[in-house]
Parts: C-alpha cells; structure tokens; sequence
C-alpha cells in the first residue's frame, strides 16, 4: 500500500511547484531525549515529522525530476505562445544509472581481516547472499543517488535455510531519528504507512517496538518551496507495545555523501538550464519554418484582407506612395546554432565536473593517448574517488547492519565464535583493470620476499587475499618453495628420538651436502635414478627445488 506522504503528493501533483527554488539537501533528524519510552515516544515522532515532512516532500520532487517531471514542463512564453516547445534532456537518469552501474559493479560482500576466521567468512557470506542483501543494496543505492538517502530493514527469519530477511524502505515513508549527543547513535527508526484513512507508523527503539495511530497530513500547497504546520501528519495514540527481541534499531540509513544530497541536486541549475536551450533551440527552429511572409505595396485577392491574411502567417504593408515597386518578403532571423551548441557544450561539461562523471565528449577524437592517460584526462579517476568517498559512508552505516545479522545468526547458531571486527565489507571495482601491471607488482612483491596476503592485497589483484592465498597455497608452494621446508638454517627434526623433540646435531657429511652455490644442479642426497640419469635438484635461498 503507499505510504501517507506518497498519496498526499499524487493528489496535489498540479500544485506542487519548485521552479527557480532549489533543495541543499536532506535534514538530519534529532532528539535531545537520552531515552525513548512510552511517555515521551509520541512527543519524539511528531516532533520528528516536522523535519521529515519537508525531506519527503523535496525527496518526492527529486524523485519526480528523475522521472522527467521537471520545471521545464510549465514553461510559458509571453510572445509567440503559438511555438513553446519544453524539452526534458532527462540528465539525471544519465548520472543515477552511471552512479548505480559504477557504485556496485559487483554485490559488496565481506572479507576476513584474519586469516583464522576465513572459513567462518565464507559462510557468512553465504548467509549474507541468502538473506537478499545484494537486492536491498542495489534499491538502496538507487535510492540514495536519486533523493541522498537510503533506507534498509533486517528481521529475522523462521526458515533455517533464509535464516535473516532484508528489504529496502521508501526513504519518504521510513527515516531514523539520532541522538543530539556526541557520536549521533540511532534513537528510534520509523516507518510509515497508510490504513484507510488512518495513519499507522511503526516507532523502533533498541529496547521497545511501538505501534502508533494518527491523521495523515492534508492537501500540501508549496509556498516558496515551504510548507504550513497544518500540513504536517500527526501520531495521536500508541495502540500497540512490545520488546525488541533483537535489541537494536532495525532500520537503517544509508547516506551518499556529507551533505545528504542526491548524485545530481548540486547541478540542479545547469540541468534546468540545459532544459531551456534545448527548448529554445527548437523554438528557433519553428519560428524559423514558421516566418511571416511580408506583401509590401501589393494588390491581394479578391475576398482577402490585411486581417485575413495575417492569419494565414502573411502580413500585408500599403504602398507608401514613394514610387517604390511592390515586393515579397519572409521575416526571417535564424538562430546561430554554432554558439548555442558552444554554450551547451559547456553546461553539459559542468554538469559532468560537478556530479564527478566522467566526461566522454573529450574523446570524440582519435587520440594516441593510453589507457592510463584517457582513464585521468576524461574524469574516469574523480569518478572513482567520488565511489571511494560514498564507500566509507556507506560502511559507517552498515557496521548497524554487521551487528544486527551476525547477531541473528548467533541466536540461530549458524555462526559462532566470529566478531564484527573479524570481517569487513569490501567492494569489488575494475577488477581486471590494470591487469599486467598489477600482476608485475604481485611478482616483484613475491621477489623481495613480501608475505602473499599483502603481496595479493598491495598490488591490487585480489579484493580478498585471505580467500585467494588460502585458494593458491598450493600453487605458490609449488613456485615458491614451503617457507616452512627445512633448510640449512632450520634443520630437520627427522631421525632424532621420538619424544626427544631434539633436531639432529650436524655432521661433516650434512655440511658437504649443503655446501652448494645457489643455483647449482646437484644429485639429491639419497635419490634414486630412473633410466640411468640421477634425479637432480637445484639450490636456491634455502629450498630444494626439482
């Protein structure tokens, strides 16, 4: 069902107007109470939907402007209203599916921080697939380029095989209100939705789940991007309690950057202004095709008049007595299209420099330039650093979400004996990219005798070393030896008397054994031959090698 600020917006669409106003962002919402319980929970939420019916109502508008529903549809003219073109480029859609597609190339998924706790990663990851996060994430990113935040809800799950649920919330319906305190810790999340003509909303505290009962606001009329306090819905009753079994907040608000502020609203003004000379530019164009055809000092046919053919786009000039000789004429002044385009071209730029997009109109000319060079000439690097900045944004607020499910999951006894500290999320970007150069870096890493979990991470080829050294042990033993093989320095502990846990004291014949150049080809003490040839082995730092 839709929530109450949705029904309230869709009923009054022809009175919503933003023109010439612009949003700055979203309100964060506060509460000076250190504790919420029945006593003060109504004071909180309505003094909370005092804020929040101004986010929801600038959240429906940029919304509605993804959709196309822009200002550029009430444009009028005061002359030539016959040709009034009003033309949506639609830039927005453009930067949301650009920040989504780049944002979560692939599902975030958890990575051990510690190589003990690998297995126990692995089936939390699992875990983590089956409770539908990857879908959740991807609404909840959608949501918070589209309007600056995201909402996102967990409850656990009777099916041993679904074991934790996870939904995303309509940030106009649902919102956390934060502690005044220093840190902001989450105080209560609410979600809203509609019953007939009642208004139910859900109030969490980390100790108490409230059901609420009020009046959902009346008609909203925007007055200079504002709005009356009559227009604000009110929670009149509480009419349901009971304990938070999970013993944290469910809902959970994820945010695109500092500010609040979506992927397009600080170019708010250039999109409206790209609107305006695309719809101009076609105005030219009509009012080009539509010239008026001027008759100087000539006789019209019989039944015309000066009135009649003006409405036919002719427009009739007397002869002025000048012996001037009658003439026919088309009123024309075409627009320059090359300077217009210039100025389009510009806007267009700005509006890529301030949403951190890459800019591909540099590239409409074949250059010599590399992959490295093009990656930084055309914006592709501030992309990434705009992605990398949401990233810790995005982490802060899902460590509420890393307690919440691994705590379910311990209830169940699915997982045990795992901490939030022992894992982190991780976010897989241009996995490929750079490919040979990471991979020389890895090789040169392993050369100077880097441990391989941080070769892995430093070079850049893996997104989770512990996985992928735990994945190649095998392999890397086989290139580059055992570390824990004995060698001259570590001997063998083989031979000596069980229990004893003495190694071998070195004899004269060891030494000569040992006593090799690196690299030289030598006969393995105590090898066999297999068609006459003895097996040989080389000496290099320590190991044996075949």
């Amino acid at each position: 069902m839709p929530n109450s600020i949705e029904r309230i917006d869709r009923s009054s669409e022809t009175e919503l107007s933003f023109a010439g106003v612009y949003t700055h962002g979203r309100r964060r919402i506060y509460t000076s109470e250190t504790e919420i319980t029945r006593e003060n929970v109504l004071h909180v939420v309505n003094e909370a939907l005092m804020t929040h019916s101004v986010n929801a109502m600038e959240e429906k508008y940029l919304s509605d402007y993804r959709r196309g529903i822009t200002p550029i549809l009430s444009r009028t003219k005061e002359r030539n209203t016959f040709i009034c073109n009003k033309i949506n480029e639609n830039h927005a859609e453009e930067i949301c599916t650009y920040k989504n597609g780049a944002f979560l190339q692939q599902p975030a998924f958890y990575t051990a921080r510690k190589p003990k706790a690998q297995n126990k990663v692995t089936k939390l990851n699992e875990y983590l697939y089956r409770s539908g996060k990857h879908l959740a994430d991807n609404k909840v990113v959608d949501s918070f380029h589209t309007v600056g935040l995201g909402v996102l809800y967990i409850e656990p799950n009777d099916d041993d095989e679904i074991p934790v649920r996870c939904y995303s919330l309509n940030p106009i319906s649902a919102f956390v209100v934060y502690s005044l305190r220093p840190g902001n810790r989450p105080m209560l999340g609410i979600n809203i939705v509609m019953g007939g003509e009642r208004l139910y909303i859900d109030a969490y505290t980390d100790k108490k789940c409230f059901r609420l009962v009020g009046t959902p606001a009346s008609v909203r009329k925007v007055i200079d991007g504002r709005m009356r306090n009559e227009d604000v819905a009110v929670a009149e009753a509480i009419i349901g309690e009971e304990d938070n079994a999970l013993g944290e907040i469910p809902i959970i608000e994820y945010r695109y950057n500092s500010l609040d502020m979506c992927a397009f609203e600080a170019a708010l003004p250039l999109l409206d202004a790209l609107d305006e000379l695309a719809s101009d530019r076609l105005d030219g164009v009509g009012q080009f095709i539509q010239s008026l055809m001027v008759i100087y000092g000539c006789d019209l046919p019989e039944g015309e008049s000066a009135d009649t053919m003006k409405h036919k786009g002719i427009l009739v000039l007397p002869r002025m007595g000048d012996g001037t000789q009658g003439d026919v004429k088309l009123l024309t002044e075409e627009l320059n299209q090359t300077q217009t385009q210039t100025l389009v071209d510009w806007t267009y730029r700005q509006v890529l420099r301030v949403c951190s997009m890459p800019d591909t109109t540099k590239g409409e000319r074949s250059t010599s330039d590399t992959a490295s060079a093009v990656y930084l000439r055309d914006g592709f690097a501030n992309a990434q650093v705009c992605a990398r900045n949401t990233e810790d944004l995005f982490r802060e607020s899902n460590s509420y979400f890393d307690k919440i499910f691994l705590k379910i999951l311990e209830d169940k006894q699915l997982v045990k004996g795992l901490k939030v500290s022992d894992f982190e999320l991780n976010f897989v970007r241009n996995e490929t990219s750079g490919m040979y150069e990471k991979a020389q870096a890895l090789n040169l890493l392993l050369n100077s005798g880097v441990e391989p979990t941080l070769a892995f991470g430093k070079s850049g080829v893996s997104n989770d070393p512990n996985a992928d050294v735990k994945m190649s042990e095998k392999w890397l033993k086989m290139k580059w030896g055992d570390p824990d093989a004995p060698t001259a320095d570590k001997p063998d502990t083989m031979g000596a008397e069980e229990g004893s846990g003495e190694p071998l004291e070195p004899t004269e014949e060891m030494d000569n054994n040992l006593s090799v150049s690196d690299g030289e080809s030598v006969s393995e003490p105590g090898s066999s031959q297999e068609g006459g040839k003895p097996q040989t082995s080389h000496y290099v730092k320590g190991y044996w090698r075949d």
